[in-house]
């Protein structure tokens, strides 16, 4: 009977040795309960990740804080010594684009460090992150879809920032809107167009730039006078007057160096009149300001040698 009974008594199941921890998110108050002593075993250990990763974050962040300041600094006193308005221009746009920069470096510095203590805290449990690596997947997908176009946004914003494509104060035509750049921001662009009006062009839906204020302008005046000008006589007067504006120091730092205005010669003949082309290279956005000067300097010209400019034909 003994030997039945023992036969009957169901043999005591064998207690694992695995400590490796298979955690159910939909579970986590069960797991906390039964592994309680392994968390306060390893509280230290985990305290001193967590503390590395919050000292590092901060010793990291106040570092790229200085370079910013020190960046922004230079900019400034660059800005200081220019003697034109557009120095301040410059100092904003070097200001917003360090700290742009300097904010991105801060959030991947920041998901770095956290990211690598928050795998080492799993390492120090013995945690099984498969089914969390499946629940984190599902969550980032599902994150990725409805925020699709948010994510685009700042990545092209951090593209165009770190290529400086603009900057606050040129003017660019982004295809969807055309004016004078306000701000530049990770997500959007602020523009103020002709009329003041201000737009926000999402950095996303960008996808070309003409930009006017990189490198130099040009500025084209064209001249129509009567068929029966003398051409040869009529080249002569635009090239002195053309000549005396870009001798003159009130405007001379508009113009490129060594680059005067020139005139170019017949551009076409429409109707009755031959249309003489003046051009000019000058320093970024000033073109329109130098053609209006060359053609009020030429008009004054033109009537003092009796030479007639005539209506083109419609």
């Amino acid at each position: 009977m003994a030997t039945i009974r023992a036969a009957g008594t169901p043999a005591p199941t064998p207690t694992s040795t695995n400590t490796t921890l298979d955690v159910n998110p939909h579970n986590l108050g069960t797991w906390v309960g039964d592994h309680g002593s392994l968390l306060l075993s390893h509280g230290m250990q985990i305290i001193g990740i967590v503390l590395v990763c919050v000292l590092l974050r901060k010793f990291v962040s106040r570092f790229i804080n200085r370079i910013v300041k020190h960046a922004t600094a230079v900019a400034e006193s660059r800005a200081g010594r220019l003697l034109e308005g557009s120095g301040l221009i410059a100092y904003e746009r070097a200001r917003q684009r360090t700290q742009a920069i300097g904010s991105v470096l801060r959030s991947v510095a920041t998901s770095v460090i956290f990211g690598v203590g928050m795998l080492m805290v799993i390492s120090v449990l013995q945690i099984s992150i498969t089914p969390i690596l499946a629940s984190v997947s599902a969550v980032g997908v599902a994150l990725g879809l409805g925020a699709r176009d948010l994510i685009t946004d700042f990545l092209a914003g951090i593209s165009m920032i770190l290529e400086d494509q603009y900057g606050v104060g040129d003017v660019v035509d982004t295809g969807l809107a055309k004016g004078t750049v306000l701000e530049v921001g990770l997500r959007v662009t602020k523009l103020r167009d002709a009329d003041g009006e201000i737009w926000y062009v999402r950095n996303g839906s960008i996808t070309r730039v003409g930009n006017q204020s990189q490198g130099w302008s040009r500025a084209v005046v064209d001249i129509p006078v009567h068929y029966g000008e003398d051409v040869g006589r009529v080249h002569e007067v635009l090239a002195v007057t053309v000549e005396s504006m870009y001798e003159d120091e009130d405007w001379r730092p508009r113009f490129l160096d060594d680059q005067p205005p020139q005139v170019m010669g017949i551009e076409n003949l429409d109707g009755g009149a031959v249309v003489i082309r003046v051009q000019a290279r000058t320093a970024p956005q000033k073109n329109y300001e130098v053609a209006r000067e060359l053609r009020a300097r030429i008009k004054a010209a033109l009537d003092s040698a009796g030479i007639e400019v005539v209506a083109l034909a419609a």
